[in-house]
């Protein structure tokens, strides 16, 4: 089975890459006006500082929309096609992208048709093995 390409961390980034080599999902948050940050910048959006420190975050989430890549899709895709796409919004405001994984954190091949969730749909993370990294991923709460 072909894999989905591994992330090269950056090095404003590499942080959140060495808690996920941990199984902890970490997010920006600036400590001057305490507004969280992703993706990953040099300064805080919101005030300006440079100071932008790594917290951790519950992994717990909304769902609020998804899509479903199907044929035709680049070459390393080809034999994991169909699954889902999610874009969550974790309880703190944060939203990130993210793919639908069983409970045991294992990439469901599926269109979604035989999963029950919706916009407004309770996740919670999952940790998915991707060729020795972890990646953060998103289990329908049951």
């Amino acid at each position: 089975m072909s894999l989905f390409p591994v992330p090269a961390p950056d090095q404003i980034g590499e942080p959140f890459w060495a808690a996920v080599a941990e199984r902890r999902l970490t997010v920006q948050r600036c400590p001057a006006c305490r507004e969280w940050t992703w993706q990953p910048k040099p300064v805080c959006p919101a005030c300006g500082s440079p100071d932008l420190t790594w917290e951790a975050v519950s992994g717990r989430a909304t769902v609020c929309s998804w899509t479903t890549p199907r044929p035709p899709v680049l070459p390393a895709f080809e034999s994991l096609v169909p699954f889902v796409v999610l874009l969550v919004e974790l309880d703190e405001g944060v939203r990130m992208v993210g793919q639908l994984v069983g409970d045991a954190g294992d990439l469901l091949r599926t269109d979604g048709t035989d999963v029950t969730f919706s916009i407004g749909t309770r996740v919670t993370l999952r940790w998915r093995d991707q060729d020795g990294q972890w990646l953060p991923s998103w289990a329908v709460d049951r």
